[in-house]
């Protein structure tokens, strides 16, 4: 499979949660994919208090300035960083205090939810996140397997102003038949805006760029790519 263009979501930035371990990974990781034709990364690590209670915002620009600075300007590759936000509890007042929010220059900022339930206050939070001028993007949707009953429910957050991002490894079928149903009604209907790697793994990357797709499912990809 061709890597996207540019890589919206991943877990490169190292050390900081459950992606690349250390920076030696890292890096190679970045070399191969900008020999694939990855011409910007944009690091999004992962933003949840339940899991990461010590992580911050500053944490994460610290680790990236250090970070960016090891990256040969030789590869070619321009480097951002935001993060991956958990829609928690009271996460919608977070956007009362815009500037502590890690979102790139256009004010995209990526979020997500729980594999096992649907976060309660994922609309409202959309509705926040919209009224304050920024562009809300929901990571990996055909994830959340719990709306394979309520795919409709898609269409709701897309009208309401809510970008959704499609990760590679699921044109795989990895995650399950549930996964495989949502991921094909939101091709079929043109409703994913985004495709990235949300790469955590060497291994994930190899497993990425061996992937073979069906080819009335690549060209609604490549789209995208």
């Amino acid at each position: 499979m061709r890597l996207p263009d540019r890589d919206i979501h991943n877990h490169l930035l190292p050390g900081v949660d459950d992606g690349f371990r250390n920076a030696e990974d890292s890096l190679q990781a970045i070399e191969k994919m900008a020999a694939a034709g990855v011409k910007e990364f944009i690091f999004t690590p992962h933003m949840n208090p339940d899991v990461y209670p010590e992580e911050s915002e500053e944490h994460f620009k610290q680790v990236y300035a250090e970070f960016s600075k090891m990256i040969p300007a030789q590869w070619g590759v321009k480097t951002s960083l935001a993060a991956e936000y958990m829609v928690v509890k009271d996460f919608e007042r977070r956007v009362e205090h815009p500037e502590t929010l890690l979102h790139w220059p256009d004010g995209s900022i990526l979020i997500e939810m729980s594999y096992y339930f649907r976060s309660e206050n994922l609309e409202q939070t959309v509705f926040e996140l919209v009224m304050a001028g920024f562009k809300p993007i929901l990571a990996h949707p055909e994830r959340y397997l719990y709306q394979a009953s309520d795919v409709g429910w898609f269409d709701r957050l897309k009208d309401m102003g809510c970008r959704l991002q499609m990760n590679c490894m699921s044109l795989s079928g990895c995650y399950g038949p549930q996964s495989v149903r949502i991921l094909a009604h939101l091709l079929k209907h043109d409703l994913y805006d985004f495709v990235a790697t949300d790469l955590h793994t060497l291994g994930q990357l190899q497993k990425i760029q061996n992937l073979k797709v069906d080819k009335k499912i690549a060209r609604l990809v490549e789209k995208l790519l």
